[in-house]
Formats: C-alpha cells, structure tokens, sequence
C-alpha cells in the first residue's frame, strides 16, 4: 500500500536560520506533512508525513494541536515563509469568463453539499484560465492556520494542475498524472498542456485505486499500454499499490520538480516525488 510516516530532519537545520526557510504544510482531513527548505540555498532540510486515523478525525483541530505541539520544528517556530495546501475532494475549477466572485459557493453547492459550517476559498490560477475553489470545514482551517500562520493557503489541485499541465506542453504529449495522499487519488488528464479533466476519488485498497486509474484511462478513450501514468506522493516502486497499477499501465514514471532542492546526507535516499506536492505550493 501507500507510504504513510515519514519523520527526517537534517543537521544542517538551525533554529537561528529559520528566518531564511520555508515551510511548505499540506493537510487534510486524513493526513499531514510538511517539508522546510532552505530558500537561500534551495536545500531541503526537513521531510515529514503521517496518517491521521478515521478515530481521531473526529476530532482533528484537537490533533492538529498535538501534533504541532510534540514538534519543536512547528511549535512556537515561525518561518520566513510558510504555505498551507489543503488537500480534499470538494473543489472545482471554473473558466474566467463563468465565475462570479460575488458568490463563490454558488458553484460548489451544485455539485456537492455545502453546510454552514464549511469555508469555501477561491484562488485564480492564470495558467489554468480560472478561479479554484474548494471547500473545508471552517474549524479545521483555522485550527490549522492559528497553530501555524500560513502566509496563504490553498487547495493543492492548483499547484499540481499547473506543475502538470507545464510538463504536457512542454513535452507535447498526453498523459494521466496522479498524486498519492493518505485515502484518496488526485488523478487529471492532459494533452500537450490543455486540461481534459480532473476528478478527486476515495480508496481503501489497492484495488480500488487500480480501478479509478483505469477508469480514468478510460473517460480520455486511451489504452493504458500506450499513453504514460505520472505519479507522486505517497507511493514507492516496491508498493503494493505500484504493482498493481504496473500490472496494467505500462509507461509509469515518477513527477519530477522542474528546479528540485537539493538533499543533505540525512534526505539523499527519499525520493523527491514522495514531497512533489509540497514543493508545488510555491
């Protein structure tokens, strides 16, 4: 299955320097992770990632303080820059010449349930020709914000959408991307740069996951022996859910940051697709 818990901090990390860092934190309602990079010499120096329990999700701005008080990384530390992602499945992506910023939440509340106590945030993305908005409950959001105070924050799909759409047009050709993140797939279609679609899908199970991959495939009217499968996040060559996604794309290749940072010692052996995401907050 997927990698779940990673807790890897270099040497090279100093409280003192903590000015000239950055603190890239992606979240959700199932999983937390961050990395800190040092903006001045573009090096990573600290990678972290853990699941959230269905228990404890209940409860999840009471976790989130736990979790940033048992880290003295987080706790009482603040950095030069510091970038929330929200990672969730109610969003969506609307074309400049359709959105009405007057009433953001009309646009989710046609295509899922939007309560009271949700925010919804909207964020536009030139290079995708729209405004991305997302919804998460209003507690959560400022449980996370409070404990950490993100210069902004926003849903990941932007950053990741834009990363890969780059990628498509510059190599010119078509593909199906997917990042790997605690219970869910995050899973989008290009060709040469254009969007085709994108679509957030739950899983429990390796076969689960392999079934939206195809499905996926499918709804482009590719053949997965023919058109590459992108992938990131939490997800390694030897895993169970690699395998099974190899047993039918044949082309799988890991998302490569364009001016990745570098890896101290303690960091050189994980891979960098692992922390792709957070590295698109930016």
């Amino acid at each position: 299955m997927a990698v779940t818990n990673y807790d890897i901090s270099s040497a090279a990390y100093r409280k003192e320097g903590v000015h000239d860092y950055e603190l890239s934190i992606l979240t959700g309602m199932d999983s937390f992770a961050y990395t800190i990079r040092d903006r001045n010499e573009n090096q990573l120096l600290a990678y972290h990632s853990q699941a959230i329990p269905p228990a404890d999700q209940a409860n999840w701005p009471d976790v989130i303080n736990r979790i940033v008080q048992a880290d003295d990384k987080l706790r009482s530390v603040t950095y030069g820059s510091c970038i929330l992602g929200w990672e969730g499945e109610r969003l969506t992506l609307v074309p400049d010449a359709l959105y009405d910023a007057t009433n953001p939440r009309v646009y989710l509340e046609q295509l899922t349930l939007i309560g009271v106590e949700d925010a919804v945030r909207a964020k536009h993305y030139q290079e995708l020709g729209g405004e991305l908005l997302f919804a998460a409950p209003t507690a959560c959001l400022d449980a996370v914000e409070r404990r950490l105070r993100p210069l902004r924050t926003h849903h990941i799909a932007g950053g990741l959408l834009s990363a890969w759409a780059a990628r498509s047009k510059r190599i010119n050709h078509q593909s199906i991307s997917c990042a790997v993140r605690g219970g869910r797939l995050f899973v989008a279609a290009h060709r040469s740069g254009n969007l085709l679609f994108f679509n957030t899908f739950p899983f429990s199970g390796a076969n689960g996951a392999l079934y939206y991959i195809l499905l996926s495939y499918q709804q482009c009217g590719w053949t997965p022996n023919r058109v590459p499968l992108y992938l990131c996040g939490e997800i390694i060559e030897r895993s169970e859910l690699y395998l099974h996604f190899h047993r039918y794309v044949e082309d799988i290749r890991f998302c490569q940051y364009p001016t990745p940072p570098s890896a101290p010692p303690e960091l050189a052996g994980l891979p960098a697709h692992l922390y792709f995401e957070l590295m698109c907050l930016g």
